[in-house]
């Protein structure tokens, strides 16, 4: 038994309501349970309920067992002087208030359907990363679906907290806030952190007074990410180590290089070296004289696409790495960056904007980007797939993504409509 199925079964009064009474022996007639308070405070407000002769209107707690009251110090907090029902699974001790008045206290055990708490542990105490996934397709689609639209605006609600975080530790600057979350991104999750670090060591206003020179611009970025300390005899590496360490000195960057070792290329493709997505970067900020503008007012994935697809400077047409030259190098955004920008990029901060605006208009755009793009594939979307939840496109893998880890990994079953549906008594 657990507090959260007991608020389940109270929400939903999903026990035999018949001849209610109190451990007093006081009839209860229940006409509103209350809103599950998801604060600090009593579990349930505004529920309505008729005691005796008397309807009330306050609060209700529920707990495992009436001693828990105790144990929680409820009996020192003001907050649960108006608790007008204490519900338990089972009594062990009557509880009062701080006047030495007793709260009316029900008793729930024996009153719950044997099935519907079979099924709870069934599920709960499922092996499988997904509680659900050998009934899921017995849950109609309306639910499936309406559960999947749920989480997406979980997950964009979240990361646009995430972004609007960001933008609070730029001190409000949304040009370097998208800066920063396009050089994390670019760097997938292997090299995420290095790309970011990267970023917020090096401001896109210093590169923006040198946009207008591409060999400065690499001369920064790849400096200041540690690549240009090793001696070469590479003509280009030797003129980007000149530049580097001049304009370093004049933006006393020298203190906040990188080492190359915080980079790592191993079991990549050699498109995803990470000297690739620098170059990649290099090549597309001077194109965008605004990043963030672009970013939120881009119309389509194709137009993102036409405009971040560049190709990077001329050395990295025959190089993925420094000194080590390619026969033809595939250096050029493909589909796979391009979607990765529109998800991690666009959409977060689409919503972020949204609500720092309080302008519904932006996260339209981010809930029409996503069924424009590809559905991810992964471990996840997989097992999803396997379950009977094919992703037909970002939206659906998005949303897969939330409901797994912030449902079905921690059991959160009871807040699922999918559990929900699977738990309803017939």
């Amino acid at each position: 038994m657990s507090e959260a199925f007991l608020h389940y079964i109270w929400l939903h009064q999903y026990f035999d309501r018949s001849a209610l009474r109190t451990q007093a022996g006081e009839e209860i007639l229940v006409h509103k349970p209350g809103l599950l308070n998801t604060h600090a405070g009593p579990d349930f407000s505004g529920a309505k309920i008729t005691i005796g002769s008397l309807q009330w209107v306050g609060q209700v707690e529920v707990h495992i067992k009436s001693s828990d009251w105790a144990h929680h110090r409820h009996q020192t907090d003001q907050a649960y002087e108006n608790v007008i029902l204490h519900v338990v699974w089972q009594d062990d001790r009557p509880v009062q208030r701080s006047d030495g008045t007793s709260i009316p206290t029900l008793v729930l055990q024996g009153r719950v359907d044997e099935k519907l708490l079979r099924d709870f542990r069934k599920l709960i105490n499922s092996g499988q990363s997904i509680p659900c996934s050998s009934q899921l397709r017995s849950v109609p689609s309306l639910i499936r679906h309406a559960m999947l639209d749920r989480a997406l605006a979980q997950r964009l609600e979240k990361k646009g907290a995430e972004v609007l975080a960001l933008l609070r530790s730029n001190t409000g600057d949304w040009e370097e806030t998208a800066y920063q979350l396009l050089a994390r991104n670019m760097g997938f999750k292997v090299n995420a952190d290095p790309f970011f670090q990267l970023a917020k060591n090096l401001p896109i206003k210093i590169l923006r007074k040198h946009q207008n020179s591409p060999v400065q611009v690499e001369a920064l970025l790849f400096g200041q990410a540690g690549f240009l300390m090793a001696r070469t005899q590479d003509p280009y590496v030797q003129t980007l180590h000149k530049e580097f360490f001049f304009l370093a000195k004049k933006y006393r960057l020298e203190e906040k290089i990188m080492s190359s070792s915080q980079w790592k290329f191993l079991r990549l493709r050699p498109a995803n070296f990470p000297t690739v997505r620098l170059a990649q970067l290099a090549a597309l900020l001077p194109t965008l004289p605004s990043l963030f503008s672009f970013l939120v007012e881009v119309s389509d994935i194709r137009a993102l696409k036409d405009r971040v697809s560049v190709s990077p400077s001329a050395y990295w047409q025959t190089h993925y790495r420094f000194g080590v030259k390619a026969a033809a190098a595939n250096v050029r955004m493909g589909e796979d960056s391009v979607v990765n920008i529109a998800i991690n990029t666009v959409a977060p901060l689409l919503a972020a904007y949204s609500q720092h605006t309080d302008d519904q208009t932006y996260l339209d755009r981010a809930l029409e980007w996503l069924p424009q793009l590809r559905a991810e594939s992964n471990r996840i979307t997989r097992l999803w797939a396997q379950a009977g939840l094919r992703a037909q496109h970002a939206f659906d893998s998005q949303a897969q993504l939330e409901l797994y880890h912030h449902f079905c990994l921690q059991r959160h079953c009871l807040n699922c409509a999918i559990g929900g549906y699977l738990l309803k008594p017939v």
